[in-house]
């Protein structure tokens, strides 16, 4: 006989994810309105903890040095942030000092990327909520440890490393799909860090410059219209949590063939209005910001002309940012303080994985090593 006191399952559900959604709230203010419940690929895992979702994420180890450092996103960024965590070299490996070693600053670990062929720009544009779930999806299959060895052998079944980091290094991910995996986390108990390439430079912006009230803020988006729509939102969220009076976003992307810092001082000047440019966030995958700040000192020199055109455009304290260095700087230290490093002599070993919907199907997806043959012909 069933107990008069017994819940049922669907009560169960809704408040675990209400729970969830709660604990969000507090953690990180209030989310926006599309974001008030999960996205139902969320909500059908929280509510089945008979499927393999559910145990995956709900048994995960909270922390182990076996597993690989994993950068989601679009096959772009995620290649080239993963080179530059392969290459880092920016801290000594014995005492973690900012200090260079000739010694890769990721020595013996297992650099993942996790890429996905899907148009990122074009799901945040017209499809939301699969965007969201993709973020998910991407999470989960970088914790799971097998792969398809091809999508010709749908039974057989490869080895790959679990994840001990995850990196968001799009920013579609961080807009539309972030909120769903810390309610999953959250849900389910899963301590699994997920680090956001976006969040990192936003939050060294607003912390380099917390005793300002007035805030102008540039970011080099590259030809992705989405990326400045998304960037617009998260300064203005960011600004109102800050207390701020003011932050203006300035979203360009650099025509080719011209200087980033100077075409862009150019187009701000047409509406500056006497405000200068505080900071120059680099989400542009194809400039480097290190040449960026070499034309600083150019054009901000007083023994050269351009710093009569350019000086009133920035501020004193104007700085650089591109995600490359803040996303090492935030998995060296997760690994050190929590001392999840392998500790093995050996070059960063590289693997790229790639997550492709099943032929014929929009919802469901097969893991597959990187391999070019396998992309759709129509991405």
């Amino acid at each position: 006989m069933k107990s008069r006191y017994s819940v049922p399952i669907a009560v169960t559900v809704v408040l675990a994810i209400v729970a969830a959604v709660a604990l969000l709230f507090l953690r990180k203010g209030k989310p926006s309105p599309e974001q008030l419940a999960p996205v139902k690929y969320v909500s059908d895992i929280i509510g089945d903890p008979a499927s393999a979702e559910y145990n995956l994420v709900a048994s995960y180890a909270e922390k182990s040095s076996d597993g690989a450092i994993y950068v989601l996103g679009d096959t772009s960024r995620s290649n080239l942030l993963a080179t530059a965590i392969m290459e880092c070299d920016e801290y000594d490996n014995v005492d973690g000092s900012s200090n260079p070693d000739w010694l890769k600053d990721f020595a013996g670990e297992s650099i993942c990327t996790l890429a996905n062929f899907e148009d990122f720009t074009a799901l945040a544009d017209t499809d939301e909520n699969r965007m969201r779930e993709l973020t998910v999806r991407n999470a989960i299959s970088a914790m799971d440890t097998l792969c398809y060895v091809s999508p010709y052998d749908r039974s057989g079944m490869g080895k790959k490393p679990g994840a001990k980091v995850l990196v968001l290094a799009s920013p579609q991910m961080v807009q539309f799909g972030r909120y769903d995996l810390d309610t999953l986390f959250h849900a389910l108990g899963c301590k699994l860090p997920v680090i956001s390439s976006t969040d990192l430079m936003l939050d060294e912006v607003f912390g380099r410059f917390s005793d300002k009230q007035i805030l102008t803020i540039g970011v080099l988006t590259g030809a992705d219209s989405c990326a400045s729509g998304i960037y617009e939102s998260l300064i203005r969220e960011k600004a109102l949590n800050s207390g701020l009076d003011s932050a203006r976003c300035v979203c360009f992307a650099v025509p080719e063939g011209e200087e980033a810092l100077t075409s862009f001082l150019d187009y701000y000047s047409e509406f500056a209005d006497g405000r200068p440019v505080d900071a120059l966030i680099v989400d542009d995958i194809l400039l480097n910001p290190a040449d960026i700040t070499a034309s600083l000192k150019r054009v901000t020199s007083v023994m050269n002309a351009e710093s009569m055109t350019y000086g009133n455009l920035i501020s004193n304290d104007f700085v650089v940012i591109g995600p490359a260095s803040l996303t090492c700087r935030a998995i060296f230290g997760y690994l050190r303080n929590n001392n999840l490093f392998t500790h093995f002599i050996s070059q960063p070993k590289r693997y790229d994985y790639m997550l492709l919907p099943k032929e014929g199907s929009e919802k469901s997806y097969i893991l597959l090593p990187y391999n070019e043959r396998y992309v759709p012909s129509n991405n």
